[in-house]
């Protein structure tokens, strides 16, 4: 009995495991970045949205059945607006693994259409007499093959294997609205700066990446401590044209490498977590912080559109959780291509209080310790990005019980600088409506964001630094259009149409609308560091989401960009919408 008291604080910590796995999907490069992928291997990128458990056989007793249902509900530690993780998942699973009659407990995520949050399924298998065994398993406790990919799995600890990976292709027509030369010109990602990418009229490529490694976890003596880590290593090849270059490339380099530590009570009210390494980190949705906006999957190395490496050079976090408080802390080197590293390094803190499971608030504190990143106006070079702080206010909020389906979310930025006048604001609304009880759950949203820009005429430096803001569901808005244009010094519309005509499939529709707030665009791409319109285009999207099985899932992505009056300048006149196919499949032990 001791023995299982014990084995359970390990569940009320941090579970199984870390499945330590990246998320996968679209663009990077510096540029944007891939979206939700309702897979493990993307847990970092998602919110939670709700959590259910259902039940599947029986223990030989309809009353002993309902109230095994009834325990595995109650036991739940997530709630709406967590963020999920692999730890939080294997958590969930331990905890409900305990019980008795539960024979087994097979986690699912199912896209909705309310932003990068995901439905939280726990399908639990009951039997008579089913407890949590024992005994240890695992390849190295005698199961061989079978017990893949746990090499060891018991109450106090376990280590298992990592292996993710996916494969994709694309092809892009009029890539660069079919004048690369103009939009890549001296851009050091293409294979000849001085003459641009040469795509011509269609780009076609392949991309495959594999991570592999070791990740594990371990209740640290007789205490409620857990000990955690993972190490893998990132494999990435492409073939092909792609829309920087058409040289074979391929890499292998540490993907993550990192150690943590958690403490929680064991009904996970108050926690603290601290973690050290090559890990993954998003702030909220990825307005300012995104995993992958962070990152250079481009040029020499590549996976420009897989996006599979997720992780910074170094991040510390800690977080820690007091009832409805939550407080993180960060400090984080993004991981940039070497040849244009930036030195950029940001520190911050994130206070958030949930006022009830469905109504949050936050704020951010973000300051740039060291970095290159330089700002520049028409008179010339106005600074750095060393010495920049961003103020960040957010909230979302759903009432299911008085306007069900209902939900508003928004925040606002503002930036100042230490070494000179510097005003910027950046900031989002949005307002949707999600009908749970029609067929296929349709979803219908809007939002208008805005991302200051530098008035010339002014003495104060007012173009907002968007950090690295990112992902193709949330913040790259607009798959084609977000490769050219930067979210700063730009007013942005969204509609968005999501259906699901199973938890499995999810579909999304995206159309934007993109304006100038200024057009003075100095920071933006050079061929429109001037515009001469305020119009930059539209983009129609379409996105398919398949979770095919538990281990394999595949994303979809069709879309043609229309240039707008500024592009179209910036080209000479000469530019086509930018069509974009792509097939992406991904798979997660």
């Amino acid at each position: 009995m001791t023995h299982h008291r014990h084995g359970a604080r390990l569940g009320a910590l941090c579970a199984c495991l870390l499945l330590g796995a990246p998320a996968a999907a679209q663009e990077g490069g510096g540029l944007g970045g891939p979206g939700a992928v309702a897979l493990p291997s993307a847990l970092e990128t998602l919110l939670v949205d709700t959590v259910e458990v259902r039940a599947r056989g029986s223990t030989g007793d309809a009353s002993r059945d309902a109230a095994t249902l009834g325990a595995a509900r109650a036991s739940l530690g997530l709630a709406p607006g967590d963020r999920l993780s692999p730890a939080a998942l294997d958590l969930e699973r331990a905890r409900i693994g305990r019980i008795a009659g539960v024979a087994e407990v097979r986690p699912r995520l199912a896209a909705t259409g309310a932003g990068d949050r995901t439905r939280v399924i726990f399908e639990i298998e009951l039997a008579p007499d089913a407890a949590l065994p024992s005994a240890p398993s695992g390849i190295l406790a005698g199961e061989g093959a079978a017990g893949f990919p746990y090499l060891w799995r018991s109450e106090e600890r376990a280590l298992r294997f990592i292996l993710n990976g996916g494969h994709g292709v694309f092809s892009d027509g009029n890539p660069w609205f079919g004048n690369a030369p103009a939009f890549t010109t001296g851009n050091p990602l293409v294979q000849d700066p001085a003459l641009g990418a040469g795509t011509d009229d269609r780009a076609r490529w392949a991309e495959s990446w594999i991570e592999f490694g070791l990740g594990g976890v371990s209740q640290v003596g007789d205490t409620n401590l857990g000990l955690y880590g993972a190490a893998t290593a990132i494999a990435v090849a492409a073939r092909g044209q792609d829309i920087f270059r058409d040289d074979p490339r391929e890499t292998l380099d540490w993907e993550k490498a990192y150690v943590g530590l958690l403490w929680a009570t064991e009904d996970r009210s108050r926690s603290v977590n601290l973690s050290f390494g090559r890990q993954n980190f998003t702030l909220n949705e990825g307005f300012l912080i995104s995993q992958f906006g962070s990152q250079w999957n481009a040029g020499p190395r590549p996976g420009v559109y897989l996006a599979p490496r997720t992780t910074h050079d170094f991040a510390a976090l800690g977080t820690v959780r007091i009832d409805r408080w939550t407080a993180t802390a960060f400090y984080l080197d993004p991981n940039e291509y070497e040849p244009l590293e930036s030195d950029t390094t940001l520190a911050g803190l994130n206070l958030r209080y949930s006022f009830t499971d469905r109504f949050h608030a936050d704020a951010s504190v973000i300051h740039a310790p060291t970095s290159g990143t330089r700002y520049a106006a028409p008179s010339g070079l106005v600074g750095t990005r060393e010495g920049l702080t961003t103020y960040a206010a957010h909230v979302r909020w759903a009432d299911p019980e008085r306007a069900p389906g209902w939900w508003l979310e928004s925040e606002v930025a503002h930036q100042r600088h230490s070494d000179f006048a510097m005003r910027a604001w950046a900031g989002y609304g949005t307002g949707g409506y999600l009908a749970r009880d029609l067929p296929w759950t349709p979803s219908l949203s809007y939002r208008f964001s805005s991302f200051s820009g530098d008035d010339p005429d002014t003495a104060t430096y007012e173009r907002f630094d968007a950090l690295y803001s990112g992902g193709l569901s949330e913040w790259l808005q607009g798959i084609s259009l977000g490769k050219v244009l930067r979210p700063e010094n730009r007013q942005s519309h969204r509609v968005r149409l999501n259906v699901a005509p199973t938890e499995r499939l999810n579909l999304t529709l995206d159309w934007f609308l993109h304006r100038a707030n200024e057009l003075n665009n100095i920071g933006a791409n050079p061929a429109i560091a001037t515009l001469g319109s305020r119009d930059l285009g539209q983009e129609l999207q379409l996105t398919a989401r398949w979770a095919i099985s538990d281990r394999l899932y595949f994303l979809g992505v069709a879309s043609t960009a229309f240039p707008g009056d500024a592009l179209k300048r910036a080209a000479g006149g000469d530019a086509d919408p930018w069509t974009t196919l792509q097939a992406q499949l991904f798979w997660t032990f």
